[in-house]
């Protein structure tokens, strides 16, 4: 990938129905030249799917970490086909030292009660901890209307799907589906979004880092504003526990010496009371909880596919 691939990249991360015409104009090469690059990303497995997420206000949406630690060394495909059994997984990663990293979605507490004994039944498990109920940083919520369930059905199969294609299977205008598209897209109640492999780090080794801050002494706020600060060019992202002094953070270091410069970073700050970094293999996904969600919301109201 080239930096007009990246660039590319982000748009589509921040709104996938980004036109051809737009990307070209923002990047000074033709639309022509965009549609070849993002077929070629997807080609390539770096762009893995476009898709539409609902906002964590209208789903309830809830995420999990959970750390596993086994008493033997485990055989990984076994353990990522009884992971995939769970509806609630959304992705497994292995850590360096070999204990795993499971990231979930779920809905409602069964879900998550359900969730939690599947991986307390694992063979050969020793430790879990399990990490729930973290701030969500976007959304909106708004009412949907029958026409805007009957969009989001055709967005569903097709997130980048013309205009005039939603028309024709909704029976609305185009007027009318630009102004819902946007309304939806605005008020942060729909993300229009893509999924990406880990390729496209481009070598880079992503780093899941565990904090615990000084309660008292300093603030959440505080601790993520001189995270992203410090770490800028490598930070990734971050979820942030809504009920204790707990956050993970994601970056992207080249080499595993600067793990240890990272922890020391942190230590040094002041700022945390524990810190405990986690070196993942590019993980395995599963079919995404939040993609079941739509459907399942589309089913209910009875505009299923």
């Amino acid at each position: 990938m080239d930096p007009v691939d990246r660039f590319i990249i982000e748009r589509l991360e921040m709104n996938c129905r980004t036109s051809l015409q737009e990307l070209a104009r923002l990047t000074n090469i033709s639309a022509n030249e965009v549609k070849k690059r993002i077929d070629s990303l997807e080609k390539s497995g770096i762009i893995e799917n476009f898709i539409v997420i609902l906002s964590p206000l209208i789903t309830n949406e809830e995420s999990v970490i959970a750390i596993l630690d086994f008493e033997t060394e485990q055989n990984e495909q076994v353990l990522i086909e009884i992971l995939s059994r769970n509806q609630s997984v959304s992705m497994v990663s292995r850590r360096a030292d070999e204990r795993y990293i499971v990231h979930g979605i779920y809905f409602n507490p069964e879900e998550l009660s359900t969730l939690t004994l599947h991986l307390r039944e694992l063979p050969g498990i020793r430790n879990i901890e399990i990490y729930s109920r973290f701030l969500n940083y976007w959304g909106g919520k708004i009412d949907f209307t029958s026409s805007h369930l009957e969009i989001l059905r055709s967005l569903l199969k097709d997130p980048r799907m013309p205009i005039s294609e939603i028309a024709k299977e909704s029976g609305l205008s185009t007027s009318d589906i630009k102004t819902i598209i946007n309304q939806m897209k605005e008020s942060e109640a729909v993300l229009f979004t893509i999924d990406t492999s880990d390729d496209v780090y481009e070598g880079n080794i992503e780093v899941l880092t565990k904090v615990q801050w000084n309660v008292g002494k300093t603030s959440r706020e505080d601790v993520l504003g001189w995270l992203q600060e410090e770490f800028a060019q490598s930070y990734i992202g971050e979820s942030v526990s809504a009920s204790e002094p707990t956050l993970f953070f994601s970056l992207l270091v080249q080499h595993v010496q600067e793990v240890e410069i990272v922890t020391q970073k942190v230590k040094d700050s002041g700022l945390v009371s524990s810190i405990e970094p986690f070196i993942l293999f590019p993980g395995t996904k599963f079919p995404d909880p939040q993609i079941r969600k739509l459907n399942e919301l589309l089913l209910e109201t009875g505009f299923g596919a």
